[in-house]
C-alpha cells in the first residue's frame, strides 16, 4: 500500500497551450493582464511541494496564499518570490485580481553572484518570501515580463533559450541589489569559490534526499569529501551546520503533512523513512518542542 504524500508540481505539469508562453521543462509564463477579471474563488484546501523557483506578482486586487505553512496576502504591487522545495497552497484569488507568474528551473538559470549575500538571501527568503518593490522596480519587471513573454509567444524565434536566460537574468541581478542594499552588504560580484560551490552542490543534494537520508555521511560520501570537511565548508560558508540544513527540510515537510487531511502520523513516519512511529516522534518532539499529535492540534 503506497503511503499518501504531498504532491510534488513540476514544470513538466504545465500545459501546453497559449495561457502559458513557455520553454518546456525551463520556463513556464502566464497571466491574466489582457483578460476578464477572474471570479473570486477558493482553491484545494492541500499545499503542494514545487520543484522550481517561482514569482508571483499581484498587479491588483488581493491574493491568498500559504508559503511553508505560513499565511500571506499579496496586494496591488506586491511579489512572492519562493524556491525549489518550498511549499505553497493559494488559498484565494479575489474578484478582480490581476497577477503575473514566473516559474524556471533550478537547472535553467544557475546563481551567480556573492555566495555570501546569496546564502542570506536564501535563509531570509524562507521566511520572509513577500517583497514589496518601489513603483519603479515594479514597471521594470512588468516590462521585462512583457518582452520575454512575446519572444517566448513568437514561434519563428529561434534564440527563445538566450534571451529568456537575459531577461530572468537581470530580474535576478534587480533583487540581489535590492537586497543586499536592504542588509548593507553590497559587495564585490565575486566568483564561487570551491568551498562555495561544494555549499551549494550539497544544497542540492540535500533537497533531493533529505526524506531518506538524514545523515552526513550520505551527503559527504556523494560529494566525495570527507564529512569532517564537508561540516566545516558548510558551517564556514552558512553559518549553519550542515545537520540544521538537513533537519530545516525534513522538520518542513512533517509539518506541511501533518497539516494535510488524509495522512495520518504513522504515513509521516514511513514516508520520511524513520525505523519507526515512535523515533519519529521524538525526532519532531526535539525539532519542534512538539509531539506530532499535539503539533496536528494546533
Amino acid at each position: 500500500m503506497s503511503v499518501p504524500e504531498i504532491m510534488k508540481v513540476s514544470l513538466s505539469q504545465f500545459p501546453t497551450d497559449k495561457r502559458f508562453a513557455q520553454i518546456p521543462g525551463k520556463v513556464v509564463l502566464t497571466d491574466n493582464m489582457d483578460g476578464d477579471d477572474i471570479e473570486e474563488s477558493k482553491h484545494p484546501s492541500f499545499p503542494v511541494q514545487v520543484t522550481m523557483s517561482i514569482s508571483i506578482i499581484c498587479l491588483s486586487g488581493q491574493i491568498d496564499m500559504e508559503i511553508d505553512l505560513k499565511e500571506y496576502t499579496l496586494k496591488s504591487g506586491d511579489t512572492a518570490l519562493f524556491l525549489p522545495g518550498s511549499f505553497f497552497q493559494l488559498k484565494k484569488l479575489h474578484r478582480g485580481s490581476k497577477y503575473l507568474f514566473i516559474s524556471v528551473s533550478p537547472t535553467f538559470l544557475k546563481f551567480v553572484g556573492n555566495i555570501k549575500t546569496g546564502v542570506e538571501f536564501f535563509t531570509q527568503l524562507k521566511e520572509h518570501p513577500v517583497h514589496h518593490p518601489t513603483p519603479e522596480e515594479l514597471e521594470e519587471n512588468i516590462s521585462l515580463y512583457k518582452a520575454l513573454k512575446e519572444k517566448l509567444l513568437d514561434e519563428e524565434y529561434v534564440y527563445k533559450e538566450d534571451v529568456a536566460k537575459a531577461y530572468l537574468r537581470i530580474m535576478q541581478c534587480n533583487v540581489f541589489q535590492e537586497f543586499g542594499r536592504a542588509i548593507g552588504k553590497l559587495g564585490k560580484n565575486l566568483p564561487m569559490n570551491r568551498k562555495d560551490e561544494l555549499f551549494m552542490l550539497f544544497m542540492d543534494a540535500v533537497k533531493e534526499n533529505y526524506s531518506k537520508h538524514r545523515n552526513i555521511s550520505f551527503y559527504a560520501d556523494k560529494l566525495c569529501v570527507s564529512p569532517k570537511y564537508l561540516s566545516s565548508v558548510v558551517y564556514l560558508v552558512s553559518g549553519k551546520y550542515a545537520t540544521d540544513w538537513i533537519n530545516q527540510f525534513v522538520v518542513l515537510e512533517a509539518k506541511t503533512m501533518l497539516r494535510s487531511d488524509g495522512i495520518s502520523i504513522k504515513d509521516v513516519s514511513n514516508h520520511l523513512h524513520f525505523p519507526n512511529q515512535s523515533f519519529f516522534a521524538k525526532y519532531f518532539k526535539q525539532h519542534t518542542g512538539y509531539t506530532p499529535k499535539e503539533y496536528r492540534a494546533l
